[in-house]
């Protein structure tokens, strides 16, 4: 169950960097290591694996959503997409998908 409790950590994160919930109590910002595809937030080190796992799950959430004809869903598909597509960027160093 600590992978639960792991993705709850990075999501929690996310949504944190993207303004929602208590985003306004800002602490420590995230760097990303390239070389080793981890994350250090917070102190703590969040490893490739789960950051590899966070853009799975968001992507899959995105791809339930996205479809859904339904405000509320497509809304919430685009925070998704977001997550998504942030770490997407973080991971590739800003490289375009066409190169």
């Amino acid at each position: 169950m600590s992978d639960n409790k792991g993705r709850e950590a990075l999501i929690h994160s996310l949504a944190q960097s993207m303004g929602m919930g208590d985003a306004q109590k800002k602490s420590a910002t995230g760097k990303y290591n390239s070389e080793t595809g981890t994350i250090m937030s917070n102190g703590r080190v969040i490893s490739n694996a789960t950051v590899v796992q966070a853009k799975n799950y968001f992507t899959a959430q995105y791809n339930k959503l996205a479809e859904m004809d339904d405000e509320g869903a497509k809304q919430m598909a685009t925070l998704y997409e977001v997550a998504m597509e942030a770490i997407g960027i973080m991971i590739d160093g800003g490289k375009s998908n066409s190169e």
